[in-house]
C-alpha cells in the first residue's frame, strides 16, 4: 500500500499569513517627525544592547528617518557618547 504525502505546507503559510495580518507596526516616531541626532538619549532607542542599530522593519520609522538614525548614532559612536 502506497503512502501518501501530506501537504502540510499549505496549511502553515495560511495559518502564517492569518497571523501577521492581526499583529501592528509598533511606532516609536511619526512619519512627519524629524529625528535630532544630537540627542543620545533619544537615539539609545534605536540600538540594541550589544551597539547595533535596530532594522527599520522592527523600529517602524521610515527610510529617511532610518538614515538620520544611523548617521547619529555613528557619530556619536565616533565621539565616545555610544558606545
Amino acid at each position: 500500500m502506497a503512502m501518501q504525502k501530506r501537504n502540510n505546507r499549505s496549511d502553515r503559510d495560511s495559518r502564517d499569513r492569518d497571523m501577521m495580518s492581526n499583529r501592528k507596526r509598533v511606532r516609536i516616531l511619526d512619519p512627519n517627525d524629524v529625528v535630532d541626532i544630537n540627542d543620545v538619549e533619544f537615539l539609545r532607542r534605536f540600538v540594541t544592547e550589544y551597539g547595533k542599530i535596530v532594522p527599520a522593519r522592527l523600529t517602524g520609522v521610515t527610510a529617511a528617518q532610518q538614515r538620520q538614525i544611523k548617521q547619529g548614532v555613528r557619530r556619536a559612536r565616533n565621539m565616545g557618547l555610544m558606545a
